[in-house]
């Protein structure tokens, strides 16, 4: 019986360790891509339609595809050249997204960057970014 406990206790471990294992490579994924600038990278990470928020652009949109997505993000690294990017926060909510929380810097301007991953068809993929210019 301790056997069959232990077994499942170690399945269960194993599969939460894996789950953890590949939010997190979305969100060291992601944060490479923007301490490089690099759209390409970043939209690895995106779900096939996204909301996309720019505020400094005015782009607010609902859903994008991963491609427009892209090239609109390489317009904005383009004008905002990446100095730097770090996490703030990181958390969950109780329905199951993880979010982040970060800081863009690019020359003089820093972003406030919001991004929302969650579980589609069993990857971890990003369901929003949001750009917002630091005042």
């Amino acid at each position: 019986m301790y056997k069959v406990l232990f077994f499942a206790s170690m399945v269960l471990l194993t599969a939460s360790q894996a789950d953890a294992q590949l939010q997190g490579d979305v969100f060291e994924g992601a944060k490479t891509a923007l301490k490089t600038g690099n759209a390409r990278d970043l939209a690895r990470y995106f779900n096939a339609n996204i909301e996309l928020n720019i505020e400094s652009e005015n782009v607010e949109m609902d859903k994008v595809n991963q491609t427009q997505a892209e090239l609109i993000l390489r317009t904005f690294f383009q004008k905002n050249p990446a100095k730097d990017f770090v996490y703030v926060h990181q958390g969950a909510s109780p329905e199951g997204s993880k979010y982040s929380t970060g800081t863009y810097q690019s020359g003089s301007r820093a972003y406030l960057v919001y991004i929302v991953v969650k579980q589609f068809g069993g990857r971890y993929m990003i369901d929003r970014i949001d750009f917002r210019q630091k005042t």
